[in-house]
């Protein structure tokens, strides 16, 4: 089976999804960064009436810092709002090319009235792919290797 049959044939369900904490969107920042640490994980999902209404990544976290501002800042005012979503019965090239366009790692999985399943990150299609593919990628020499250095023959 080839990589493109996979990506198209396989549906977000089939992934291992990853728990994340969902939050308030007037829960502050703190409290979502001790959450996200709690669960070694780099995002929180903000939910209104059990729909998703943002996000929040390690990434806000640095640029809040950066910029000065104190944790006691709610996460409304800094989250990602109506971020990009998946469902559980779209295939993972859909997946993929939405982390690709949008330079995303992460995207909320969820149900028709937008209540989270969890979230799909690169890292779950990465194992997923390399345990369908296990040959394949366990053989594949180091990209150092795969470049000549020297001219070979005559």
């Amino acid at each position: 089976m080839q990589l493109r049959d996979v990506l198209t044939s396989t549906r977000v369900h089939q992934l291992d999804l990853t728990d994340v904490p969902v939050l308030v969107s007037s829960a502050t920042v703190a409290t979502a960064a001790a959450e996200m640490r709690r669960v070694s994980h780099g995002s929180a999902l903000v939910c209104d009436k059990e729909r998703l209404v943002g996000i929040f990544t390690e990434r806000d976290l640095l640029a809040l810092i950066g910029g000065g501002n104190p944790l006691d800042t709610p996460l409304a005012q800094v989250m990602t709002r109506d971020p990009q979503t998946v469902t559980l019965d779209d295939n993972l090239l859909k997946v993929v090319g939405l982390m690709d366009q949008g330079g995303c790692r992460r995207l909320p999985v969820v149900d028709a009235a937008g209540k989270p399943s969890g979230i799909v990150d690169v890292k779950g299609v990465l194992r997923f792919l390399v345990e369908f593919f296990p040959t394949g990628v366990f053989n594949q020499a180091p990209e150092a290797k795969l470049n000549a250095k020297a001219r070979e023959g005559a």
